[in-house]
């Protein structure tokens, strides 16, 4: 190892070529952590006496580089271990230079732009067989293009961060210098001083272990980015090239990105989850380290080489590109719409193990999906949303572990089965249903705070209890996505049942939730007062007459304040409990439909006759189908809406005893 320092202007006035290895990430450099400081930095030396500019070195951090064996034709070659995005900064800062010297169209500053060309680009080379010969950088694969736009002068076919830090350094030349050459010249000279502590390697250093231990001031390391490196060093020269194409390129896409908005998924959460996966813990950060010392421990174990761990990352990142993208084609992608739908990851890691470590396919697979979403669509309602998954990742990696060598969905049945605690219970139908629609006549409080965190699979009664209304109190912020989604998938089962349909796909996105029985219903919904006209039996409440002469709004009831004492007529009580009952069952999923949103805002808080005819009019769901063919709806109607309605969420995400009996 030999250090020495150096500057820019050293760096790159010979005729030399720094590579940066494909697998090394590509330029993410950004403005307010390392482009503005940059400027800031030329702008202090700019500011001191001419003087002191030429003859300052401005210390920015070190590179290491290990020269690579060429040809007598061939430019000497050094491949950046670290440092390539300093190095990429300066030479887009020089392109900057070149192409607004070259603007202005003076003598002077055409020798200024011949001046910053030759630390761009190569000159006077000799015949050779090599591409790329004149680059003085050759940067990533995912950055070549960019970059190769702004050497050749057509930065409008630039893109990227690359093109980001063209134009922002250009509006800063511009701001600086304008056309005045003295300003230009300080710049350019100014720029060339700045120095550097360059490390080159002797071929017996271990590349991998400097590149771990330099501090400099980068953009921190992402773990994917220490993991990518070391892997590489590793393989060793004569390997990474095919490495990198059979195994690696796919990652150095924005798909891969975690900076990039929209991206398929992180590699970041990817290593995460296959090394849970793997390890079978939720344990895994530092996960670099966590990969170092115990999943390549254990490779080493078995005599298994950097070339299987290549392999594995790539196996397992096509099943979570599949598990991400949640394309209808695939067994995996369409199961997993789901977990995208309410932004859920916890299940990723075992989602994982079964496909690939146990080797899932076909209907075993979808058992296992459909007893994982049961799960978790029974938990989410009763157990307060995504509160309820709080435990997930330990109980979910507990469960890898257990089935490293003995998985059947048969044992997993029986290990869920096993779970007694609120912490991990499957809610049964009895727990749903009151849930999803509270009874007129009933306020049960069905879960006392007990402080225990929830991740139960929900029975029977929990599932009901959600469903009569409660979903309301358990379901947590997710409420109303989660009944949409609910309603959205028994409209699917609807269909499918009676083979209706009609133009085009039912779109979850464009459907909102709408109560049938408006949430404002006061203002225009009619309360029978007459004798007679409200029955309680039993098994209903009867109305013999609901709108017209002997019906009056909310407001009518009273002569004083809207309670019971404050009744205008002691024979308005029926109506007035009535009115509690409505109250009551508003949020009951009975009284919950769904439709787009502007035929939502359309039907506002409109009586019964003009929501009928808008949903007969403008609703192709079967959802709404069936509630316009009511006369009338109020609490009996929605009671009667409810039970068939959780008798189907029972059917869609059955409950453990269901599984139990049906699943081997």
């Amino acid at each position: 190892m030999h250090l020495q320092e150096v500057q820019v202007g050293s760096l790159f006035e010979p005729n030399v070529q720094y590579q940066i290895p494909l697998f090394q990430r590509h330029y993410v450099w950004d403005k307010e952590d390392q482009w503005q400081p940059l400027w800031e930095d030329i702008e202090g030396k700019l500011s001191l006496p001419q003087d002191l500019t030429h003859g300052f070195s401005h210390f920015t951090g070190a590179i290491v580089v290990q020269q690579k064996p060429t040809s007598v034709n061939e430019v000497p070659k050094y491949e950046i271990i670290d440092g390539q995005q300093r190095l990429t900064t300066f030479q887009i800062l020089l392109c900057a230079i070149r192409d607004r010297s070259l603007t202005l169209d003076t003598q002077h500053h055409a020798t200024l732009a011949r001046l910053a060309d030759k630390r761009i680009l190569n000159q006077d080379l000799l015949p050779s067989d090599f591409e790329d010969e004149e680059w003085k950088l050759i940067p990533t694969q995912y950055d070549r293009n960019a970059f190769h736009a702004l050497l050749k002068r057509n930065p409008e076919k630039s893109s990227g961060r690359i093109k980001e830090a063209y134009d922002y350094f250009m509006g800063k030349i511009v701001n600086y210098a304008g056309d005045n050459f003295s300003k230009m010249s300080n710049l350019f000279h100014s720029l060339g001083s700045f120095g550097f502590v360059q490390i080159l390697l002797d071929s017996n250093d271990e590349p991998e272990k400097i590149f771990e231990s330099i501090n400099a001031r980068g953009k921190t390391l992402l773990q994917f980015d220490l993991l990518r490196n070391n892997l590489f060093l590793r393989a060793g020269v004569d390997k990474r090239d095919s490495f990198y194409r059979k195994y690696w390129a796919h990652f150095e896409t924005p798909y891969w990105d975690p900076d990039v908005e929209k991206s398929g998924t992180s590699s970041e959460l990817f290593l995460q989850h296959f090394l849970m996966a793997k390890l079978g813990t939720e344990r895994v950060r530092p996960e670099f380290k966590a990969y170092q010392r115990r999943y390549c421990r254990g490779l080493e174990d078995n005599g298994l080489g950097v070339e299987h761990e290549f392999c594995q990352l790539k196996q397992y990142s096509d099943i979570y590109q599949e598990m991400t993208d949640c394309n209808d084609d695939s067994e995996i992608g369409r199961r997993m719409k789901f977990y995208q739908i309410f932004d859920l990851t916890t299940l990723h890691p075992f989602v994982l193990f079964v496909k690939h470590e146990v080797g899932l396919s076909g209907d075993t697979l979808q058992h296992v999906f459909d007893i994982l979403e049961s799960y978790t669509i029974r938990r989410m309602l009763c157990r307060y949303g995504k509160r309820g998954l709080a435990n997930y990742n330990i109980f979910f990696s507990e469960l890898i572990s257990e089935f490293r060598n003995n998985f059947s969905v048969e044992n997993l049945i029986t290990r869920l089965a096993e779970e007694t605690s609120d912490t991990r219970r499957y809610p049964t139908d009895d727990e749903v249903a009151p849930t999803l629609h509270t009874r007129y006549d009933e306020h049960p409080i069905l879960f006392p705070e007990t402080g225990e965190s929830t991740i139960v699979f929900p029975d029977n009664r929990a599932v009901k209890a959600a469903l009569h209304g409660l979903w309301v109190e358990s379901a947590g912020a997710i409420r109303r996505r989660l009944i949409r989604y609910i309603l959205y998938r028994i409209e699917l089962q609807q269909r499918r049942e009676t083979r209706y349909s009609e133009p085009g796909e039912v779109n979850f996105g464009r459907l909102t939730l709408e109560h049938v029985m408006p949430e404002r219903w006061q203002a225009t919904w009619h309360l029978p007062v007459a004798d007679g006209a409200i029955l309680y039996e039993d098994n209903g409440v009867y109305l013999s007459n609901q709108t017209g002469d002997d019906g009056l709004l909310y407001d009518e009831l009273f002569s004083g304040e809207p309670t019971r004492a404050g009744l205008a007529d002691e024979s308005y009580a029926d109506a007035f409990n009535l009115a509690l009952a409505r109250d009551h069952l508003l949020q009951s999923i009975g009284n919950l439909t769904l439709v787009v949103g502007p035929l939502n805002s359309s039907m506002s808080n409109s009586p019964f006759s003009q929501r009928r005819e808008a949903l007969s009019e403008h609703s192709g769901l079967t959802l709404n189908r069936e509630i316009y063919r009511h006369d009338r709806w109020d609490v009996n109607e929605i009671r009667d809406r409810a039970e068939e309605l959780i008798l189907y969420f029972c059917e869609i995400w059955p409950s453990l005893d269901w599984f139990q009996e049906n699943v081997s």
